[in-house]
């Protein structure tokens, strides 16, 4: 939308926010970032302190944005589900209504919302898949927000528009995840489907990536998707013309196989593969149609290109980025 000149990203210091911000100047959007803990430490934004649960802060800074992209979340904290998840989003949408300044407001949701990896997905999930989240307060916020932009929309034409993201990995977060050894990134927790004698190999600093199966001996299916393409989604979200009040599903074009991808790492890094079986997770596959032929995303990261990546992040001894919040 050629009429949005000032951005305000909300929870602006988490794993999205710094790259977005970064992608959002380098576009040449003023971009006001608020954050709550972690400085966001990206070069030309305006760096804005901010409780998302102070509404009158909130208005003061949604009455000088063209364009809201709502980031700020609870993640697994069960006291900001109420204050960040329902009292700030709500503060947010409320501001943009009594305003009417902002031409679009953007939130970052998750596939969460519908159940993935917990719950059966017998056919690709799209944007009318309903929205029956696995336990926890990360997906309930989730479902919570997404119901607010819905409603705003709806009763108010408050201009929102939904990219519900499936898992974001950046850096080195794919090895951090596919691999044993060091921090562990995700769920499972490979140690808890490891029996004692894998344990006790692994357990003093020997790696392998696993190749993750179902009981009946099924490699397991998993959708993710590379910040980079999330940031490319956003920007898409900016610029596209008539999709208020719509969702869009945000992932690889493909689900990986943990199977290939652990024998890929594995070669990468010059390490064994380890085979586990997971006896809870559910594959599951996203359905990005409706983002690529609306907005025209072209997602440019599949399995193998991220874990290039990561190895390379690793080769030139590149330090992480410090994230505000919960690891996920």
């Amino acid at each position: 939308m050629s009429n949005i000149q000032s951005v305000m990203v909300t929870g602006a210091s988490g794993k999205l926010g710094a790259p977005l911000c970064e992608a959002l100047v380098a576009e040449g959007y003023h971009v006001i970032a608020t954050r709550h803990r972690l400085p966001v430490g990206v070069a030309g934004i305006e760096e804005v302190p901010l409780d998302v649960a102070d509404y009158a802060a909130v208005e003061a800074q949604v009455a000088r944005s063209d364009a809201v992209i709502h980031l700020a979340t609870c993640k697994e904290d069960r006291e900001a589900v109420i204050r960040v998840s329902a009292q700030g989003t709500f503060n947010l949408l409320d501001a943009a209504m009594r305003t009417k300044r902002p031409r679009r407001v953007i939130l970052a949701s998750g596939d969460a919302v519908n159940g993935i990896y917990f719950n059966p997905q017998p056919v690709p999930i799209r944007e009318d898949t309903p929205m029956i989240a696995y336990p926890g307060y990360y997906p309930l916020s989730k479902a919570i927000e997404e119901t607010m932009f819905q409603e705003y929309f709806w009763q108010s034409g408050v201009p929102t528009v939904i990219l519900r993201i499936s898992w974001i990995h950046c850096e080195d977060d794919i090895l951090t995840h596919l691999t044993v050894a060091g921090e562990q990134f995700g769920v499972p927790v490979w140690a808890e489907l490891m029996n004692a004698e894998q344990r006790a190999k692994y357990s003093q600093g020997l790696d392998a990536a696993v190749a993750l199966r179902h009981p009946d001996g099924k490699p397991m299916l998993r959708h993710i998707v590379a910040v980079e393409d999330c940031v490319q989604a956003f920007l898409l979200a900016l610029r596209t013309e008539g999709i208020e009040g719509q969702t869009f599903m945000i992932a690889m074009n493909d689900p990986f196989n943990y199977v290939e991808a652990a024998h890929y790492a594995a070669e990468k890094l010059g390490i064994d593969v380890l085979d586990l079986v997971d006896p809870v997770g559910k594959d599951f596959c996203i359905d990005t149609t409706k983002a690529r032929y609306v907005l025209g995303y072209r997602p440019r990261y599949d399995i193998f290109r991220l874990i290039d990546s990561a190895v390379e992040f690793r080769r030139q001894g590149r330090q992480r980025r410090q994230r505000s919040g919960f690891k996920g």
